[in-house]
């Protein structure tokens, strides 16, 4: 499917009043960060496919959670890479004429073990790579610690590996996304404050902290910098009302330009649009009125509305 069908007639477009552009214009969702039963997401790419078609979406990304190499229940197994792509091209060319569908990976960032720009990733020709930090340090015996896990497990990391220290971990996983952004630069950045995640249980800190902001703040400005564009993950906005990075930085981000989209981080094909209608009110509120979106292979500002994008 031709990715021109986004801007079609535009420079009418853009001679338009705002009420004549909503008439002549569709107003669709698109989602670039979802799972499928190849991870710890649940059906088949095809069924995704089907429901973005059904929600009437301009486009889908399948990213699931990439291979890493040690024992995960939630990541892809390596010797599964192959069908993953193949997969993906069948249902591509399968639905070629009805949506645009990309080919894509979350991939951990683990120093010296997996990034966006491992070998074996660059080998599979993605259309563009998600980059998050799930892994933060190891246990004596190893073992990679998760820290968005179950919340014993948090807290079995926490106080072993960290001593109970919240700073300590917070510092360190902001300076893996650090490193993945200035080193290993992905094109999208994967819920990059999702170190708060088990806070409302454990109390860990002050999220208005002047230290953890400045954190949170200079990653934002690291992934402007480097030409990534910022997801805000809804994931969680259903079950805990969280945003990935939180609406309290949507100020920041409309005050430096940051380049975001709205993605829903789907484990389930009910929840591909999930939460989009009230993240987008939010934003505009703010003053956010453009998301990017993968335009004939360049990540392109596009006009925000509360019921979609405009294109």
């Amino acid at each position: 499917m031709n990715d021109n069908f986004y801007f079609f007639n535009f420079n009418t477009v853009n001679s338009l009043g705002a009420e004549d552009k909503v008439k002549m214009k569709d107003m669709r969702w698109t989602n670039y960060h979802g799972h499928s039963k190849y991870c710890d997401g649940h059906g088949e790419i095809e069924d995704y496919v089907v429901k973005a078609l059904e929600l009437n979406m301009a486009c889908i990304g399948i990213s699931s959670h990439a291979p890493v190499p040690f024992h995960s229940v939630w990541n892809m197994q390596a010797d599964q890479i192959e069908n993953y792509i193949n997969d993906i091209e069948l249902v591509k060319a399968k639905y070629q004429d009805k949506i645009n569908i990309y080919k894509s990976l979350e991939i951990d960032y683990i120093p010296e073990k997996m990034s966006p720009t491992h070998a074996e990733i660059k080998k599979l020709n993605l259309d563009y790579t998600i980059g998050s930090v799930h892994y933060v340090n190891c246990f004596i015996d190893g073992t990679c610690w998760e820290i968005d896990g179950p919340a014993p497990e948090f807290k079995k990391g926490f106080d072993e590996i960290f001593h109970s220290d919240f700073k300590k971990l917070a510092l360190e996983f902001y300076s893996l996304q650090n490193e993945m952004l200035q080193n290993h630069t992905p094109d999208i950045l994967g819920h990059m404050d999702k170190i708060k995640m088990h806070n409302e249980t454990f109390s860990l800190f002050d999220e208005n902290e002047k230290w953890y902001l400045d954190q949170v703040y200079q990653t934002l400005l690291l992934a402007k910098e480097k030409g990534v564009v910022v997801e805000i993950n809804t994931k969680a906005f259903q079950r805990s009302n969280h945003l990935f990075p939180g609406k309290e930085h949507f100020r920041f981000i409309k005050e430096n330009n940051i380049p975001i989209t709205i993605n829903s981080d789907a484990h389930l094909t009910k929840f591909l649009t999930l939460g989009f209608e009230q993240v987008a009110e939010m934003l505009l509120a703010t003053g956010i009125n453009t998301v990017h979106e993968l335009i004939n292979g360049e990540w392109q500002p596009v006009e925000l509305v509360n019921e979609g994008i405009l294109i």
